[in-house]
């Protein structure tokens, strides 16, 4: 099994900044849910939370309408911009010329336990 050391640390550093940014979106996404909760407690209100910041649709809901975002536009490139950072960044992590050695020799998956292993130390060691 590859040691941890076989673990390039710029691919550690790209790991670590993917789940930062896979963060940023989540947290971005949570923050609005959590004030549409505070703004609409009510279980009823639920068509006002999912809408929120924006206004519901007039006539409410029906299963013909756009599926798209009621948030304003503002806030939907918003998440586009941190959900797109996010993807970038794991896919310059998924080509880093370490991913493709070991499964060229058939470590793989040891080599992913051993990088999971790494960011799980370097996470615990930044906290």
């Amino acid at each position: 099994m590859p040691d941890d050391n076989a673990v390039p640390d710029d691919l550690v550093d790209l790991q670590l900044a993917a789940r930062a940014a896979q963060r940023a979106a989540e947290a971005f996404s949570a923050a609005i849910a959590a004030q549409a909760r505070v703004k609409f407690p009510d279980p009823d209100q639920w068509l006002e939370r999912l809408c929120w910041p924006a206004s519901p649709p007039e006539g409410g809901l029906t299963k013909d309408g756009p599926a798209t975002s009621f948030w304003p536009e503002d806030l939907v490139e918003q998440l586009t911009r941190l959900r797109e950072e996010a993807g970038a960044a794991l896919k310059k992590a998924a080509v880093h010329p370490a991913v493709g050695a070991a499964r060229a020799a058939g470590e793989y998956s040891k080599f992913l336990a051993s990088l999971r292993k790494r960011v799980a130390a370097a996470e615990a060691e930044a906290a």
